[in-house]
């Protein structure tokens, strides 16, 4: 008689997928909204976080180096920040999310660029968007 180990091979890959997603602080029980629009926008929005320690970090296709960082962020305690290296692995901006204003940073090469936001401790709403000049 054959045994067949498949079915406990999927539980044990099923359970490791599941803990490692529990892991996150931002999924499933806070759901970012994520808009990644190559060569034009890349944007992102959490609201209703309460102490949340976390790093995230996504890829962003840019064809021109020229961008503004848009932010609308309220912070009740924690910090955020926000780190963007270029294609070239330049940083070009590293700092916090502030509550206003644009920030331009200098330019950057064009390609694929790396968008990285790090939580400690984090409450508050977190709304910013990098978008191509």
């Amino acid at each position: 008689m054959r045994t067949s180990f498949r079915p406990a091979l999927y539980s044990a890959v099923l359970a490791l997928v599941t803990a490692a997603c529990a892991d996150k602080a931002l999924a499933p029980k806070f759901q970012p909204q994520v808009a990644n629009t190559p060569n034009v926008v890349f944007s992102f929005q959490a609201t209703g976080l309460t102490n949340i320690t976390d790093a995230l970090s996504y890829t962003w296709n840019a064809s021109s180096g020229r961008v503004v960082i848009h932010p609308s962020t309220v912070t009740t305690a924690g910090t955020i920040t926000l780190n963007i290296k270029d294609a070239a692995g330049a940083v070009i901006y590293n700092g916090t999310v502030p509550a206003s204003g644009d920030i331009t940073p200098p330019t950057g090469a064009a390609g694929a660029w790396t968008i990285r936001l790090t939580l400690a401790g984090y409450s508050g709403t977190i709304n910013f968007a990098v978008q191509m000049m």
